[in-house]
């Protein structure tokens, strides 16, 4: 005899609200200080006399929760953003195929009635969720739940409601890993080129200080501008880490200690002026650069720690989930925003 599960079955009427706006400015520039050129380069500069350009709004946010203390952070992050940028909010759970495929040995109903009670009982949890948040202020909130795999109904949902961003937790409610980062995140940012952010963080405010990794790449001018988008008044810091051949194989190869020399500082230079181009039509006195010979991870760790970003802004290399933005993603306790 199977016991049976009494599910509360509740209506999911949509609830529509309007946003405030939440602003923070933070004003600074980090003042220019090269290294000696040689073995390594580096130097932050600034770029002065500058105007923040006219960005899109942020419309539509997207933001997936497992009802985990993860996921929570990820909540107050996206309701936030949706706050500063006077964007609707959907919240979604997903309620896998294989969670009701558990119910259904246990329980005598059917399979449809499960679903609709599941359906129901988690949709009883968003509005709940949604109320307590409109308590405090205005705000756009749609209730959301889907029964598929976990990736693809973020993906379907984005899609849905044609969001601007999706926002994940860093960790999920059944992993004592990590589920958000690790397979699901992994998944979606395969999949997805709408920007995703993993929350890592405790969101006390808005994002004040950005690292954004960069190449010399096209590509890397749309990084720049959606991470200004997401936090129009915070610093911003530029990132590139150039790789080149070590001095033990050009030696080998038959170059003078002078001409490595030459050769290096040149190419550092030539970094420099490119990345200069990429920044050329932003217009922001708040946006500085870094520059060094060194491994991209081991730089954007570095760099990290002393100037305390909060976030750092990352795109897929030719649209491809790469090594360098899955090592961040997994050693980084700053939140991560992965632009496709």
């Amino acid at each position: 005899m199977h016991a049976r599960m009494s599910v509360p079955r509740t209506p999911n009427p949509m609830r529509r609200g309007q946003c405030g706006m939440m602003a923070c400015r933070a004003r600074a520039i980090i003042p220019y200080s090269p290294r000696t050129l040689g073995q390594t380069h580096s130097a932050i500069l600034p770029v002065c006399n500058m105007k923040r350009g006219v960005t899109r709004d942020m419309k539509q946010i997207l933001v997936a929760t497992d009802f985990s203390q993860y996921s929570n952070i990820a909540l107050d992050r996206a309701v936030l953003l949706a706050t500063e940028h006077q964007a609707a909010l959907e919240v979604l759970h997903v309620i896998t195929p294989a969670s009701v495929d558990a119910l259904c040995d246990f329980l005598p109903d059917s399979r449809q009635a499960i679903e609709e009670n599941l359906t129901n009982s988690f949709y009883s949890q968003l509005y709940d969720f949604a109320d307590r948040v409109k308590s405090r202020q205005s705000m756009t909130i749609q209730p959301r739940v889907r029964i598929a795999e976990i990736e693809t109904g973020i993906i379907e949902a984005a899609a849905a409601c044609d969001a601007d961003l999706i926002v994940l937790g860093s960790r999920g409610e059944h992993s004592s890993d990590e589920l958000f980062v690790g397979s699901t995140a992994e998944n979606v940012l395969a999949r997805e080129t709408r920007p995703v952010l993993i929350a890592k963080q405790k969101a006390d405010a808005p994002y004040g200080k950005i690292g954004v990794a960069v190449a010399l790449t096209e590509r890397s001018a749309a990084t720049i501008r959606k991470a200004g988008e997401l936090a129009p008044n915070a610093t911003t810091c530029l990132l590139h880490a150039l790789q080149a051949p070590n001095h033990e194989r050009l030696r080998q190869l038959g170059a003078s200690d002078e001409h490595i020399k030459r050769s290096r500082s040149e190419f550092y230079d030539r970094a420099v002026r490119e990345i200069g181009k990429l920044i050329a039509d932003r217009q922001d006195e708040r946006i500085s650069r870094v520059v060094e010979l060194d491994y991209p991870p081991a730089m954007i760790r570095r760099w990290t720690e002393k100037l305390h970003f909060d976030l750092i802004v990352m795109g897929k290399r030719g649209g491809r989930w790469g090594s360098v933005v899955r090592h961040v993603l997994h050693n980084s306790a700053s939140d991560i925003l992965v632009v496709g």
